[in-house]
């Protein structure tokens, strides 16, 4: 019983480690929704300089054109680093939440596979435990019998001797 006991304890402390770490996958996968969002709202804020940069560009100098259009590519070439790094950021906390389930689900398919083990074998110990019981009442039956048998017969030969 103390077996199982520490079996079923170790699977329990098991669950509850699992349990963190899908927290844990769930709170990052939160912060990097987060993340991306904003980012998103970045980017629209961006789209907007990019508008504004490029009305500016037709009223300035063509000095001032080229110098523009540099700025622009550049904060472009940072929007689409922004959104390839965001991009693969989302990626890498997909998988690593896809990794979590998939560990979190083995942990559970062993655990449960132990439990249907603990099961069939207290079962086959209560089995074994009521045949044994069964086999002792049996005995304890024939025991009864024979004491009677011997008692009945210390009855008669006392009544012989004393009679």
């Amino acid at each position: 019983m103390t077996y199982s006991t520490d079996r079923l304890d170790r699977m329990e402390a098991l669950l509850a480690s699992t349990i963190e770490g899908l927290a844990r996958t769930e709170s990052l996968i939160a912060e990097t929704r987060q993340v991306t969002d904003s980012n998103a709202r970045a980017i629209e804020a961006w789209g907007g300089r990019i508008e504004d940069g490029i009305a500016e560009a037709e009223e300035v100098s063509s000095s001032m054109s080229a110098n523009t259009n540099r700025r622009m590519e550049e904060a472009i070439a940072d929007t689409v680093q922004m959104i390839a790094s965001l991009g693969q950021q989302q990626q890498e906390a997909a998988q690593r939440a896809e990794q979590h389930k998939a560990e979190a689900d083995q942990r559970f398919e062993v655990f449960l596979a132990e439990a249907r083990a603990d099961r069939a074998e207290m079962r086959a110990a209560r089995e074994q435990s009521d045949r044994d019981r069964a086999l002792n009442e049996s005995e304890h039956r024939a025991f009864r019998e024979t004491f009677q048998t011997m008692l009945a017969e210390i009855a008669r030969l006392w009544q012989r001797v004393a009679g």
